[in-house]
């Protein structure tokens, strides 16, 4: 048999080769060109890390690199592991990845396939698991049917292993081992046990599910633990829940055989034989068999990972920063426990288990150099084979090497700043940054200060260009251009404070009316501590954000840990009742910062615009949801009088409603009316015109009606009217013309929505495992409400938003989360998307959307760039027509978030020079006097890490 080259690349993979709709050829050849350089260096070498910026595609490089190991590499599965809100999202991905670029090939989930399906030659295997037990089910799959890719939540492998049937097994294990002794009570409750058991385990459910009831427990102690997934499917109701997998993996299985069940048994043996008698008695019990569980889980594992015997060609690790402590779970599930004593869940559970490593991450460099040394290190933790690696102590010393050359150039970087920041204000440019250096660079006379300044650049570039060249095998990452390619429109603008209401106005913050100064003068005065202002952050966000910090005392942020949740206010209290007097003459809506927002949102919402609105406070997002949905409904009326305005026709408001409910019932309700019978015509000339493509792509007749009907609805609601139908002819024109008005309507980006239809169905067409999920969502949106916002949230009676403006919070339960996503995702409505932190990262919102409004600002500019990341990415609406996008980020002039606005922004630059944002912080506290001048360009280019490639896609 020939020899497998695991680092190969496979013909059927044509990433790079055959170029797909929708992402940039060029996109395209540098994935490409990252796959083969990592299958290149994962030849000599334990580990990679691709740090390309966010939203440059490294997902699917990592699932290129994933499909080249996993389909030569006979059944043993590649591991992706990554954040356990993203498993869906991932495995999405790969289905997506396949169809696009796995030519012949077939990716088939492990739970939904067939025997047959998993077989099947042209099968992709592919599994989820968020749990060990979950994990270790997968690993014990017939060779034939085992996953090549298996996707595993962060976690998983730190979790006590509290499942049910493992639970039910040690129970049965521990009444063989110990109940064989004649008249023995364990013996005897052996008889009774399975009325006690649904209750024992929290299983309630599966014995309601099965027709044998109780006895269903005392069947299954009767047998061994590899038949039960028979016995338990047999007597179910309603195969709807039947179990697809052995439900005791043979691991654990085969350990809990050597573990010591005396304790359990012990317990055990307290179980009622009779009636149950005293409930509180019985409840004791229950107790104490609970807990003995919960100590021999912990036995078992350890047992567990003595005997563990799997290994994986690769491991790919999502935000692989987080790796940067050694003493966390994460990092210590690769690394071999050092002693019993401190093991602890999870410890080694994956150490020597892989070939090779793969790291995700779009943030290395805010990471200290020592805790990216600390990162590299865990590529140590891979099964060592020293004829392809070398040996390990070379390994070792190489990264010392790094990590001396680290800081080194750390050192210098730091030095650069002191003597940025000793220039008096008269040695620093005083306008144009650029030129100032060029000339201080030429001249000889310059002051002392701009004479060590010039020094210590050239050594900061020297020590600089001397550690990259360390770093250069292990990180690649590539940048995104300033401008769109071939083009000079830059790729971003951004517009700060005043300047979301006039572009024209720069780093100026929004003022504050007079009649509402005095709130925030007596929230300044409360601050107990100037530099971690809870109360004037939350009033810069919104007086509701506000009212719910002073009076619950807790922080209304998501972002914040647990231990940050509660606050002193007792320094407050006489503000805040001064506060409190205050507020009630002031409406959620004249906000300073509010009111921005809201007329930002408007303003591109009537411009047939999508907008993602981003706040750190709960109340905030609640707010802005009824603000803008309450400016919407006005706004309508506003736009209608406008264009009938604009005709020479007056209207009345009384009209209105009349007007627009004869444009639905002529054009959208009544089946025979001739603009009902005009708009069917275009709508369905639209999908008429790819019928042979929607067909290929297997899109049924009931689905090309359905897209039919979508847009259909969509187009119906007076939001949609109110913005592109010829309202103010809607009685001289005839319903051809009127309806091709309506469809040719275009937004600001020049899109019509026939253009968004259009590229909606190239969608469908090129994303079949998607569009399932993307139908259904369509197909049960609410066209007549969005959410319920409670009382609580902004202070009123609850009131439904209008259905173009969700919300998502941390509160969002996943499925609708998903649904929002997906439907955002889509030219049908939300047209405004208002999230909390829950959706900074690791999410796609860009296939129709290139406006993002950071209602609230951080300290970190990185998540900024990590929520702006979310519609600055391949396949966005931006990169279609090489549009600019925008992003707003209003800040209150003289009020909290002015300050943050200002150290953020100077330590945004001082990132792409010191490396870590710690150290960074560290340099420009949040008390800092920042003295408003920019960096000349030229000192981040030359001490920005260069660490792209730069070679041709291989033929």
């Amino acid at each position: 048999m020939p020899k497998i080259d695991l680092f190969s690349i496979p013909p059927e993979l044509v990433l790079g080769k055959e170029h797909k709709s929708r992402i940039s050829e060029v996109d395209e050849q540098r994935q490409r060109i990252e796959v083969e350089e990592i299958l290149a260096r994962l030849c000599y070498q334990p580990g990679v890390v691709l740090a390309d910026e966010v939203g440059m595609g490294k997902t699917f490089v990592a699932l290129a690199v994933s499909y080249c190991m996993a389909s030569q590499s006979r059944s043993r599965p590649v591991i992706i592991m990554v954040p356990p809100h993203l498993i869906d999202k991932w495995a999405q991905d790969f289905k997506t990845f396949c169809s696009l670029y796995v030519v012949n090939k077939v990716p088939i989930d492990r739970d939904l396939g067939t025997s047959k399906d998993l077989r099947a030659p042209n099968a992709v295997r592919y599994g989820s698991a968020r749990h060990s037990v979950e994990f270790l089910k997968l690993l014990d799959d017939p060779p034939k049917e085992r996953c090549h890719l298996i996707f595993l939540g962060q976690g998983a492998m730190s979790r006590t292993q509290t499942d049910k049937w493992v639970r039910l097994a040690l129970i049965r294990e521990a009444i063989i081992r110990h109940g064989r002794r004649a008249g023995s009570r364990l013996n005897k409750v052996k008889g009774q046990i399975h009325r006690f058991i649904a209750e024992l385990l929290h299983a309630k459910g599966e014995q309601r599910a099965s027709i044998k009831e109780d006895r269903l427990w005392q069947d299954l102690l009767n047998h061994d633990p590899g038949v039960w997934k028979d016995i338990y499917n047999q007597s179910l109701r309603s195969q709807e829940s039947a179990l697809n997998d052995d439900p005791v993996p043979k691991a654990i299985d085969k350990a809990l055989r050597k573990v010591d069940l005396k304790s359990l048994a012990d317990a055990l043996e307290g179980m009622p034989i009779k009636a149950r008698g005293d409930s509180a008695r019985l409840s004791e019990r229950i107790t104490r068999v609970r807990d003995e569980f919960k100590t021999l889980e912990r036995e078992l594992w350890k047992q567990l990972l003595t005997e563990s015997s799997w290994y994986s060609p690769l491991l790919v690790m999502d935000e692989a920063h987080h790796l940067k402590n050694p003493t966390t779970h994460l990092a210590r599930q690769l690394q071999s426990p050092e002693g019993e004593n401190d093991l602890r869940t999870g410890d080694g559970a994956m150490a020597g288990a892989f070939d090779r490593m793969l790291f995700l991450t779009a943030t290395p460099f805010q990471l200290g150099h020592h805790e990216l040394v600390r990162v590299l290190e865990r590529f140590g933790d891979v099964r060592w084979d020293s004829s392809s690696l070398g040996q390990k102590d070379d390994f070792l010393a190489r990264l010392a090497e790094l990590k001396v050359k680290l800081t080194e150039s750390q050192r210098n970087s730091i030095a650069l700043h002191k003597c940025w920041i000793k220039l008096s204000e008269d040695e620093r440019p005083a306008d144009n940054a650029e030129t100032w250096w060029q000339e201080i660079v030429r001249l000889n006379k310059v002051t002392c200060r701009q004479k060590a300044l010039i020094d210590t650049f050239q050594a900061a570039i020297h020590c600089k260009l001397q550690a990259e060249e360390k770093l250069k095998p292990w990180l690649i990452r590539h940048n995104k251009e300033q401008y769109w390619p071939g083009t000079k429109i830059a790729r971003r603008r951004r517009f700060e404070g005043n300047a979301i209401y006039d572009s024209t106005t720069s780093n100026t913050g929004l003022e504050v009316p007079a009649e509402q100064i005095l709130p925030f003068f007596l929230a300044a005065r409360s601050a107990a501590n100037p530099t971690s202002d809870v109360l004037a952050e939350a009033l810069s966000s919104s007086y509701e954000a506000f009212r719910f910090t002073s009076k619950s005392a807790s922080s209304d942020r998501e972002d914040f840990d647990d231990d940050e949740a509660t606050i002193d206010l007792t320094s407050s209290s006489t503000y805040l009742s001064s506060f409190d007097s205050t507020f009630q003459n002031l409406g959620g809506d004249v906000h300073p910062k509010i009111a921005a927002t809201v007329d930002k949102a408007i303003g591109l919402w009537e411009a047939g615009e999508k907008v993602l609105i981003f706040t750190f406070y709960r109340q905030t997002c609640a707010a802005l949801s009824t603000f803008i949905s309450r400016e919407i409904r006005k706004r309508i009326r506003t736009l209608i009088k406008r264009r009938f305005a604009g005709a020479h026709r007056s209207v009345e408001d009384v009209d209105i409603d009349q007007i627009v409910d004869s444009i639905q019932n002529r054009y959208f309700d009544n089946k025979l009316a001739p603009g009902r019978e005009a708009l069917n015509r275009e709508l369905r000339g639209i999908i008429n015109n790819r019928t042979a493509e929607l067909i290929r792509a297997g899109v049924s007749d009931e689905d090309r009606e359905l897209l039919v009907d979508v847009m259909r609805r969509f187009l119906r609601v007076s939001t949609t009217l109110a913005r592109c139908f010829p309202i103010h002819h809607h009685d001289r024109l005839e319903p051809v013309h009127a309806v091709r008005i309506m469809l040719d309507a275009e937004d600001r980006s020049n899109f019509s929505w026939r253009n968004k239809f259009e590229i909606f169905l190239d969608f469908v067409i090129n994303h079949p495992d998607e569009r399932t999920d993307y139908l259904s969502t369509l197909q049960n949106i609410n066209l007549s409400a969005g959410d319920l916002i409670d009382s609580e949230d902004i202070s009123e009676t609850p009131v439904n938003t209008l259905p173009n403006v969700q919300i998502i919070r941390g509160t969002t339960k996943r499925e609708t989360r998903a649904r929002r996503m997906r439907a955002f995702n889509t030219p049908f409505f939300p047209d405004i998307l208002i999230c909390t932190q829950v959706m900074g990262e690791g999410v796609d919102l860009q296939r129709y959307c290139r406006y993002v409004i950071h209602h609230d600002l951080s300290w970190n500019p990185s998540t900024i760039e990590q929520r702006t990341g979310r519609v600055d990415r391949i396949g966005s609406k931006a990169e279609l027509r090489n549009h600019n996008i925008d992003i707003f980020l209003p800040f209150i002039s003289g009020a909290a978030d002015e300050r943050q606005y200002r150290v953020m922004s100077a330590r945004e630059q001082w990132f792409r020079i010191v490396m870590g944002q710690d150290k960074v912080a560290n340099l420009i506290p949040c008390d800092s006097e920042i003295d408003g001048s920019n960096l000349p360009k030229e000192f981040t280019d030359r001490l920005n890490f260069d660490l792209a490639l730069s070679k041709q896609v291989n033929s």
